[in-house]
């Protein structure tokens, strides 16, 4: 009680203690740091230990007796810091939810507490070497200790850091979990460990300050605990605190050497055939962006490829986002995403041979990715152009403008940046030229290439996109992929991230029981779009049908976030279907595919509406429903055929099946042998599985006939874009030797 009534005698910790309660009050303000969650406890790390090492300072000039009693003193003084901040925000969880407190809290005690006890260490240290500059010493050396996230962050591929102050930096990532595991309380025992021995450093130099020699035990001690600390700094990247390029390259095992790239994929994931063609895929969009970007890099690229999002979680971090580091030369992608990210991520790559200098890239974020997707001109299956129209047609006011400033691409949601800064940069590139745009890319100066101010340049564009006006449908699945929040405007973004993991992976297992408990455990915290279509799913999956059509219905219904859940009706119409009610089943597919949300869903749509047409297509149901095992599909389809009469969607089905196993010949005979199909989406997909599988047996003639009959089956301008390109790629390896 005595100490107490010292603590708060002191002005300065008055001060501080009242800093940091200012603080945790604004932070009850402010989405993602209204609760007690990783970023509070990372924001009371760095502002807590700080304030604790400047207190420290004061409390040990008051006790010289010991170095250890000068830590003690600082400690609790500094931990007491700490309070406010906690009770505020825990507090606040009254009026602002938090979805899991003891998670919450597990971030605090790994968080703020092992830092303000390491920097009090080092204040401590301080004070036995300087008598003068003891400030402008502990906040030069915080902030050298603070930099080591941005050097290993900019000079080795992690983009994830652990750090003795702010215990962990997940790296710039739309990642919404964080699959940290045991490894954070791990490092925060090994930050102990480095604080004990700042001491003994510190105890050892106060003693010879006043003619006291060091006991061999302390110098034992002290040379063991160095080793220690050396040991763990050599072996780090295999305790998971960090990660070189060498450690990756021994991770994943195979190497392959192409013209422009050195591409290290695992190598117990991929066959040599397998990467001869990523590395000609890696050529070919080479090829194609430096004719676009006017440019010839000369220098290799280094091309990461991870057998799985956890893997690549583990090595470098951001296991779900893909990314690329211009100023290294390289780029790091998950195996299953290479087609359909490779070309976005090379452009970032060879962007930097106009970049601004040293970083190799743009200062401007929405320039960087405005130029990825604008050499991309397609996303979600419609062209930006098109994309952008619907975005204001359906009411959304972005802020455009603020895309181009240095955090205003960062704050709206990431698919609508991604758009409008991609179709906007596909304007100027069009209507100015890649001269100046490349200019632009390195300066972020719009009135010094264009002679217009930004506002200007906005305007024209709107003009140019804003004819035709967007249909109804064309609304309704802009709403859908653009009205949403932000992670700073979700609560409890990560924790529910979490749990929809869990969901996933349960259903991906089959373990439907349990897919329907987490989903509902998410639910109870938030209705999220997804852990609502999670719910829906996993009550069908289990055979519930009729709870699965209630809970959905009821979902629907709800106008605030209907628009959101689309792909609610595809599992509603297979709920009906199972129960019997093919009217309502065809009426919700024709409903969602009125929309073309996506491919897969355009496919999903057609097979169904195909079935519930066909008189034969009934024997499809337990197939079409997912009612039949996985390892049981093909031969499931193989009976059907042989058993008599069957429905032209069996063959259709059982191409897809073979190809989907790699089975190419078997795919190829029964798709060419099948008659057209008499839903256009159906043909359209099959003339382009036939092009794909020609492509596989290096038949290239014959994939770009099939290409361009597929052609034949669509409207969609986005279609023609991909076709072209993919035409290219045809006759680009038909010139290969």
């Amino acid at each position: 009680m005595a100490f107490l009534k010292t603590c708060f005698s002191q002005p300065r910790f008055r001060t501080l203690l009242l800093i940091l309660t200012l603080l945790s009050l604004v932070c009850t303000q402010i989405p993602l740091l209204n609760y007690l969650g990783f970023e509070f406890s990372a924001l009371i790390s760095l502002a807590g230990s700080f304030s604790a090492g400047l207190l420290a300072l004061i409390v040990t000039s008051h006790a010289r007796e010991s170095v250890y009693k000068h830590f003690a003193l600082s400690a609790v003084s500094g931990l007491l810091l700490l309070v406010p901040p906690l009770v505020i925000i825990s507090v606040n969880a009254l009026f602002v939810r938090n979805c899991s407190f003891a998670d919450g809290l597990t971030f605090y005690l790994l968080g703020p507490v092992p830092a303000v006890l390491f920097v009090v260490a080092l204040a401590v240290l301080v004070v036995s070497v300087a008598s003068r500059w003891r400030k402008t010493l502990l906040t030069m050396a915080i902030m050298a200790i603070l930099s080591h996230i941005l050097v290993v962050t900019l000079i080795s591929p992690q983009i994830f850091a652990f750090n003795p102050i702010l215990g962990y930096f997940p790296g710039i990532t739309y990642d919404e979990s964080l699959n940290i595991g045991t490894t954070l309380l791990e490092f925060r025992i090994l930050t102990l460990v480095a604080a004990a021995i700042i001491l003994l450093v510190a105890d050892v130099i106060r003693n010879r300050k006043a003619k006291v020699p060091a006991s061999r035990t302390k110098r034992v001690i002290l040379v063991a605990g160095g080793v220690f600390l050396v040991l763990t700094y050599c072996f780090s990247d295999r305790l998971g605190f960090s990660s070189s390029e060498g450690f990756i390259r021994t991770e994943l095992g195979g190497e392959y050497d192409s013209e422009h790239f050195t591409i290290v994929y695992p190598k117990n994931a991929v066959t040599t055939e397998e990467v001869e063609r990523l590395a000609a895929r890696h050529e070919f969009y080479f090829g194609t962006i430096a004719r676009e970007l006017r440019i010839l890099p000369v220098r290799k690229i280094r091309s990461f490829l991870y057998g799985s999002a956890e893997q690549k979680g583990r090595l470098v971090g951001a296991a779900g986002t893909n990314i690329a580091k211009p100023w290294r030369w390289e780029l790091h992608v998950n195996l299953s995403d290479v087609n359909r990210v490779l070309k976005h991520e090379l452009v970032h790559i060879m962007a930097a041979e106009f970049g601004f200098p040293v970083l190799r890239i743009s200062l401007n974020s929405g320039l960087i990715e405005g130029l990825a997707m604008a050499v991309e001109r397609v996303e979600y299956n419609e062209t930006l152009h098109r994309l952008a129209a619907q975005i204001f047609a359906i009411g959304l006011r972005p802020d455009v403008e603020g895309l181009f400033s240095i955090s205003g691409f960062l704050k709206s949601h990431g698919g609508t940046s991604y758009v409008l800064a991609g179709s906007f940069c596909r304007y100027l590139i069009d209507h100015y030229g890649m001269r100046r745009f490349k200019w632009l890319y390195r300066t972020g100066s719009f009135e010094s290439f264009y002679n217009k101010e930004l506002t200007v340049l906005i305007a024209e564009w709107r003009r140019f996109i804003s004819q035709p006006e967007p249909s109804i449908n064309e609304r309704t699945k802009a709403a859908y992929l653009f009205r949403r929040s932000s992670i700073f405007g979700r609560e409890c973004a990560r924790v529910i991230a979490e749990v929809n993991e869990e969901t996933r992976n349960a259903l991906r297992s089959g373990n439907f029981e349990a897919a329907v408990e987490t989903s509902r455990r998410s639910l109870e915290l938030s209705r999220s779009p997804e852990a609502i279509l999670q719910h829906a799913t996993a009550l069908l999956r289990s055979g519930r049908a009729e709870d699965a059509i209630r809970f959905g219905s009821e979902a629907l219904a709800d106008s605030m976030i209907a628009h959101t859940l689309l792909p609610l009706y595809l599992t509603l119409a297979d709920a009906h279907w199972k129960l019997g009610n093919k009217l309502e089943a065809g009426r919700l597919c024709e409903a969602l595919y009125s929309v073309h949300l996506s491919p897969p869903y355009d496919e999903a749509c057609g097979v169904r509406r195909f079935g519930l047409r066909d008189p034969a297509g009934e024997q499809l149901k337990d197939f079409i429903l997912g009612d039949v095992a996985d390892s049981l599909r093909i031969p499931w389809l193989e009976a059907k055929m042989t058993s008599g009469r069957f429905s032209p969607l069996v063959p259709y089905l059982l191409g897809r099946e073979l190809m989907a196993e790699n089975r190419i010949a078997e795919a190829r005979k029964i798709l060419m042998l099948l008659r057209p199909m008499n839903v256009g989406v159906l043909e359209f997909f099959r003339m382009r599985r036939l092009a794909a599988l020609h492509l596989e047996l290096k038949e290239y003639q014959k994939a770009k006939m099939y290409f361009w009959e597929s052609m034949n089956h669509t409207t969609k301008e986005s279609h023609r874009i991909e076709n072209e390109e993919l035409i290219r790629w045809c006759d680009w390896l038909g010139e290969k030797p």
